[in-house]
């Protein structure tokens, strides 16, 4: 079972609207432990990937390692810190494993569940701290969140008999090209377990 374990990534200081879902999305689960990392994170606590933090051309991109060693660490589910939540997850909870696709080409990285120590997510950890040490890739290059994040996740989760791979709709009700969108009801979908907001933090 994936432990019942809410988990995010924040800066320092939070703008109000995230917080205010961070708020919902607690109250969808009164008896889950609640983690919140934020700046100034403590190395100590990342020994997989805190050497890797300084090659990170973003915040972004460092957030796509921390998420990964956390929940590999841990345990749980990791939502993006502008992700709101209309259902509690505690269905999805036998998977073992489980992402959503964004679109048909894309499964990304801003919400995930997994057992402490699942094997895919050791192989997601590993590839991203390929990516970002290899010579061949753009860690230099833009934010590079794409190199932790939702490259790893579209390059290693479809296909796999261990994974639950979700249609869009369960998270990602609208795409950030629809943004027009993001005022539907997307909660009147029965299988819509959220919505991810599209808030841009890694602009």
């Amino acid at each position: 079972m994936i432990p019942r374990r809410l988990v995010r990534t924040v800066p320092q200081f939070p703008n109000p609207t995230v917080e205010g879902w961070w708020h919902k999305n607690s109250q969808l689960h009164p008896e889950w432990e609640r983690v919140t990392y934020r700046d100034p994170i403590n190395p100590e606590e990342f020994p997989l990937t805190a050497r890797s933090w300084s090659r990170c051309s973003s915040g972004a991109q460092r957030a796509g390692l921390i998420r990964l060693e956390a929940i590999w660490h841990h345990g749980g589910v990791y939502i993006d810190s502008d992700v709101e939540l209309y259902r509690p997850l505690d269905p999805l909870l036998g998977s073992g494993f489980f992402a959503a696709w964004e679109d048909p080409q894309v499964v990304p990285d801003a919400v995930f569940g997994a057992e402490p120590e699942h094997p895919v997510v050791g192989l997601l950890l590993e590839e991203a701290l390929r990516r970002l040490h290899s010579s061949d890739t753009d860690w230099r290059t833009g934010n590079g969140a794409w190199s932790t994040g939702p490259g790893v996740f579209t390059s290693i989760l479809p296909g796999r008999s261990d994974v639950l791979l979700l249609p869009p709709a369960a998270f990602y009700p609208y795409h950030y090209t629809e943004m027009h969108r993001a005022n539907e009801d997307h909660a009147a979908i029965p299988w819509c377990f959220g919505a991810h907001h599209w808030a841009g933090s890694w602009l």
